[in-house]
């Protein structure tokens, strides 16, 4: 049975808040097409806006890794090592292609805590935090965002390795702030990400 959406009744539900503290450092990998690190869209995505309305009206997600290796695989390999055994291939081009960026929380963030046993103190769906489906948890994310205890987006487990992701809502972007931005292949800790995938460059 798939899971249930929000129902009014959720503005009552106090919220699990993880606080992420001044100075923790997060980081992203994006195209050098679109450089601004802490820019964000309004497309279709884990946690977007469903709504139809124009987009000025709906609000952003900026997605965030608690580390780089998190980061590569939710952005460079996803479902790709699905039945594959020994190696990957992937274009060296696609690594060409991108920036890493480390960034640090300016002032501390009050987000929805999707991990342990959070999910089941609130009445969420499981598939909600295990990212099952985006359709539901687009759902519960607008529920999240128009709760009033007004969070700053959601922490959830990568559903490929259950590191750490975190989901920013867009009117929390500015407590966050660049530290450094690179091509991802200068990127420290590279090397052992590529070998702990087995990912082949070509």
């Amino acid at each position: 049975m798939p899971g249930l959406p929000p129902t009014p009744a959720f503005d009552r539900v106090v919220l699990q808040i993880k606080i992420v503290r001044l100075g923790t450092e997060l980081g992203r990998i994006h195209r050098k097409s679109f450089p601004d690190p802490l820019g964000f869209g309004k497309n279709p995505s884990r946690f977007s806006d469903p709504r139809r309305r124009t987009e000025g009206n709906r609000f952003g997600v900026l997605y965030l890794g608690s580390s780089l290796k998190v980061c590569f695989l939710e952005t460079m390999i996803r479902d790709d090592r699905d039945g594959i055994v020994g190696h990957i291939e992937i274009a060296e081009t696609e690594l060409d292609e991108r920036l890493y960026a480390e960034i640090r929380v300016r002032q501390a963030l009050r987000i929805v805590d999707l991990t342990g046993d959070g999910p089941v103190r609130m009445g969420i769906p499981s598939d909600v935090a295990r990212g099952r489906t985006q359709v539901l948890a687009r759902k519960w994310s607008v529920a999240f965002h128009e709760h009033p205890h007004r969070p700053d987006g959601i922490v959830y487990p990568s559903r490929l390795n259950g590191e750490i992701n975190f989901a920013i809502y867009g009117r929390a972007v500015g407590k966050l702030e660049l530290v450094r931005q690179q091509d991802l292949k200068r990127a420290a800790g590279l090397p052992s990400v590529l070998n702990d995938f087995l990912v082949a460059l070509v």
